[in-house]
């Protein structure tokens, strides 16, 4: 099987439809109602900026310096997605400014509609990243290769950071998935795993914990 990144898209997709339910089933009158909306809205823009970030420059730097320009259309949507996050906020800022409650209920639903929008054009980018420019990845670069690009991650992240990162990402990932972050932190940085281990073992099953105790703790790491 070959070296995989794009995995967190999963938790990506599912905070996307979070906030989707979140939304659908506010009352715009009622402000903390929109005070948890913005909350969480304010959480998932920061994810998704710093995730965009995060691929234009690592992921399809890669791309650049073999002469691939299939990472366009991918920058392309980044800009327009940041763009349709703007106007979300201003419609959010707007509802909270108003006074009517005609009015906020309009702007309430257009929000809505908006951001629904925006969910379905962000999964297909996201469908877009990991059926066209993983597999691009893959064909310019070895395992090795591409592995080293995640290491850089895991080599300025402290443990606490890492155990942070699991707690969010493993609830909605399979035992390939979470196995495939293990491996890689084992392998980059070692002492780091150590505490890593120790803070996200117990969000395992058990049959998990052994699993991973077995293949991670006791025997070499195998190539993911």
């Amino acid at each position: 099987m070959r070296y995989k990144f794009y995995r967190e898209h999963k938790y990506v997709s599912f905070l996307l439809h979070e906030v989707e339910r979140l939304v659908a089933k506010t009352d715009f009158r009622t402000p903390s109602q929109v005070h948890r909306v913005q909350e969480e809205f304010t959480f998932l823009v920061n994810l998704l900026e710093g995730h965009a970030d995060y691929e234009n420059e690592a992921l399809h730097e890669l791309l650049k310096k073999k002469g691939s320009s299939i990472h366009v259309h991918s920058e392309e949507d980044h800009k327009l997605q940041h763009e349709q996050l703007q106007w979300l906020q201003n419609t959010l800022t707007k509802v909270k400014e108003c006074t009517d409650e005609e009015e906020q209920i309009e702007l309430g639903y257009q929000f809505y509609l908006h951001y629904r929008k925006f969910v379905s054009d962000n999964l297909a980018h996201l469908h877009e990243e990991e059926t066209i420019i993983l597999p691009e990845l893959q064909r310019l670069y070895t395992d090795e290769e591409l592995q080293a690009t995640s290491f850089a991650t895991y080599e300025i992240m402290t443990a606490q950071e890492m155990i942070h990162m699991m707690e969010g990402l493993f609830p909605h990932m399979n035992p390939s998935d979470k196995e495939a972050f293990l491996t890689d932190i084992k392998k980059s940085q070692p002492e780091k795993f150590i505490v890593a281990w120790e803070g996200i073992k117990d969000q395992f099953s058990p049959e998990e914990r052994d699993y991973f105790e077995n293949s991670l703790l006791l025997k070499s790491c195998e190539k993911v």
